[in-house]
């Protein structure tokens, strides 16, 4: 079970606004704890995605617009983008974040975190 303070800032930020996929990939560096955080940072969103606490998509003029695939190929997608920056994105991923209603009951629940 991943502890949810990890996620917290993300899906807090989440509430007002979409998120860039950065603040994920910060959450994960800041809490692999040893680990490998690429690694990290994949179980972290299929595990968000799987409890249905977030969307992935795109920004497009109309919006925000998720991607409509099965959890493993967004995860898959999202890594894809990635290794295409170099794991860098600064705000030039394509993989934005937005909260599901779950995800924003959860933020709500996290705000003391």
């Amino acid at each position: 079970m991943i502890d949810r303070c990890i996620f917290a800032d993300v899906l807090i930020e989440g509430l007002d606004d979409w998120v860039p996929i950065d603040q994920l990939i910060w959450a994960a560096r800041e809490a692999a704890k040893g680990r490998d955080w690429k690694e990290f940072f994949v179980e972290l969103l299929h595990f968000l995605l799987e409890d249905d606490l977030i969307q992935i998509g795109e920004l497009a003029a109309e919006g925000f617009s998720p991607w409509r695939e099965e959890v493993r190929e967004v995860v898959q997608l999202v890594i894809n983008d990635l290794e295409r920056l170099s794991w860098e994105p600064k705000l030039g991923s394509r993989a934005w974040i937005a909260n599901t209603e779950a995800g924003n009951q959860v933020a709500r629940s996290l705000i003391d975190c």
